[in-house]
């Protein structure tokens, strides 16, 4: 669960673009990051009322791909390269890159989780004495 909702972030954005103070004041007035607020704002500029909601996806190796060849082409920095593709955590995209100068492309797929089947009562150790 997301710790500040949708509404949340649209009024402290909207907050700063009406000039109600800098980013730092703003962030200082909500008890906030001032970091947070300058990537809310950033994602609200890029894409809307959408760049602040809740977003949980999981992404193909071949669009990590292209998310990477981007920012080399355009010398962008993580969190500029987050912003650009709606990618909500800035530190995806330094795995991918790290994952993929490790691995190459096939380090980028998605893994399978396996479920981890849990035992209701575990069995008791047995007393050989």
């Amino acid at each position: 669960m997301s710790k500040y909702d949708e509404q949340f972030k649209l009024k402290v954005v909207k907050q700063y673009l009406a000039g109600q103070g800098s980013i730092q004041r703003v962030a200082q007035h909500h008890d906030l990051d001032y970091a947070m607020v300058r990537r809310w704002v950033c994602a609200y500029r890029l894409h809307g009322r959408k760049g602040l909601r809740k977003k949980s996806t999981h992404y193909s190796a071949q669009f990590k791909l292209s998310v990477l060849q981007h920012m080399w082409q355009s010398k962008l920095s993580f969190n500029q390269t987050a912003a650009a593709f709606d990618i909500r955590s800035w530190a995806s995209v330094g795995m991918w890159e790290r994952q993929y100068h490790s691995g190459g492309v096939d380090a980028l797929a998605p893994r399978l989780r396996e479920r981890v089947k849990k035992c209701r009562n575990p069995p008791l150790p047995s007393r050989s004495n």
